[in-house]
């Protein structure tokens, strides 16, 4: 996912827009077309993913089976927000944190969390401007998935920092992968 084979260099993957209308968890398919820019997800019957979106100055949360089948996980993007997970019971629990301050985040760590990505830390790689001669908009934020390998008992978050460029007047966006850092977890001892 998100790889250029050859020589090209390496695009990230960003989803399109979120799926469903309502603040909530979606079990979704993914359209798993190779070397996208931009990835759809459309909610299912039969999902192999499943999407977590947020909410301003709050967490939200999903909890998904260690037994499913699920190939994929995917939140909203993170800007100054952090992704955190824990095992119960035979399910991983994840949340996506809106809020950046200490007390909520020692909150998930009381509860057990342990953090995958902190894009509150660094702040260089959170920013935002407009060039007001050519209309540029520049972002950098956080993409965060998830891939399930239930043969191999384990989750592997991919967090990835994106630099965005989209043109204020024609509406034309590119995207660039800045860099990409993963964390493999093993699903607990059954």
């Amino acid at each position: 996912m998100g790889n250029a084979s050859g020589r090209q260099k390496q695009k990230p993957l960003i989803l399109g827009p979120a799926p469903g209308s309502g603040m909530g968890a979606y079990a979704v398919t993914f359209d798993t077309l190779e070397d996208r820019e931009l990835a759809m997800l459309k909610e299912s019957d039969s999902p192999d993913a499943f999407y977590l979106p947020w909410k301003s100055g709050d967490v939200t949360e999903c909890e998904i089976d260690l037994t499913d089948t699920l190939t994929y996980f995917f939140t909203a993007n993170l800007s100054g927000c952090s992704l955190w997970y824990k095992f119960q019971e035979g399910r991983i629990l994840i949340r996506h944190e809106a809020r950046t301050d200490s007390a909520s985040q020692n909150l998930h760590k009381l509860a057990g969390f342990k953090c995958v990505v902190d894009s509150s830390l660094n702040p260089d790689d959170v920013q935002l401007s407009v060039d007001q001669e050519t209309m540029v908009r520049k972002a950098r934020y956080y993409v965060v998935y998830a891939l399930f390998d239930y043969e191999a008992r384990q989750v592997e978050f991919r967090a990835q920092l994106v630099a965005q460029q989209t043109n204020l007047l024609s509406r034309q966006e590119s995207y660039e992968l800045v860099k990409v850092t993963a964390a493999i977890v093993k699903f607990p001892k059954a």
